[in-house]
């Protein structure tokens, strides 16, 4: 990996960590549905202009249901999912949960893409499992009516992530990755509105806010992806993927610096027994993918 494509690798994750930053600061305000959506609705126009800069074909009335499907899970539901977690958990928990997200596209693509059902998967299940049980049970916020709640919400939209990448693998593949992106932000868009006229604001953002949303919608997302496709045609979708691996530190680091949020081991136990998973699910653990081959 050259120092370019390092930097960018590891600015990605900052980025994606950072989300979460935002979104702990913006839901409070704009509410989830309208944090989704302004976060999705921006990022597209960001993209959308880009996508016209660069003379990108966006093949959107060819293959315009797969983009609405893959703009439901891939965008809406989980951001919308993930905003309402901002309200009740550390920017730290929710970023620790997205790390579940190789586990699931694992578990889907066998049924979609009928991948080969592997060991390391039924590893990575009880691994995950036992980092979740951990962050629940060893971490600084108490489980209740709210909490809990919040972290079936982190799960399902790491479960909507987890369908999404093998949809797209499956129904899109071989239309440009910035076109998926940008097409499925204005479904997502799309989506979102009519929750979002339903469940207006129940106060006038400050400017700090906005400035929040400003961020996650330009930095964490439209520039984000495009750092990510850049980072795929580099050094591979697969190593690329591996930033998953950096955002739940990010997270945390955030949290702890600019909100105060505590790191507590029980925090740093459910990540890396999370990060174990992903790395079974993704074949990154030493050895145990030359004795697979060899087998």
């Amino acid at each position: 990996m050259t120092l370019a494509s390092l930097t960018r690798f590891i600015l990605l994750a900052g980025l994606w960590g950072a989300s979460f930053l935002f979104m702990r600061i913006a839901a409070p305000e704009f509410d989830p549905w309208w944090t989704a959506l302004l976060r999705i609705g921006l990022a597209w126009v960001a993209m959308a202009l880009w996508c016209r800069w660069r003379g990108l074909h966006l093949h959107i009335g060819a293959h315009w249901k797969q983009f609405a499907v893959l703009g439901l899970f891939n965008n809406a539901i989980p951001f919308a999912l993930y905003a309402y977690a901002a309200l009740h958990l550390p920017a730290g928990y929710s970023a620790i949960l997205n790390a579940l997200t190789p586990l699931f596209a694992a578990l889907v693509a066998m049924v979609m893409l009928r991948e080969r059902l592997r060991w390391q998967v039924f590893a990575a299940v009880l691994l995950a499992l036992g980092g979740i049980a951990l962050l629940s049970r060893a971490g600084p916020v108490a489980l209740n009516g709210e909490t809990v709640p919040a972290m079936l919400a982190c799960v399902g939209a790491t479960l909507c992530y987890g369908f999404a990448g093998p949809y797209a693998k499956r129904y899109l593949s071989k239309v440009p990755a910035a076109a998926n992106a940008t097409n499925s932000m204005l479904f997502a868009s799309l989506v979102l509105t009519p929750p979002a006229l339903l469940d207006l604001p129940s106060v006038h953002p400050s400017a700090g806010v906005w400035a929040a949303m400003g961020g996650l919608a330009l930095l964490c997302t439209a520039l984000a992806y495009f750092l990510y496709y850049r980072l795929i045609a580099d050094i591979g979708a697969v190593r690329a993927g591996t930033v998953t691996f950096l955002i739940p530190a990010f997270g945390m680091f955030w949290g702890w610096l600019f909100l105060g949020e505590p790191i507590t081991p029980g925090m740093l136990g459910g990540f890396a027994m999370v990060l174990i998973a992903a790395a079974l699910v993704l074949d990154l653990v030493p050895g145990l993918r030359t004795r697979a081959a060899a087998a």
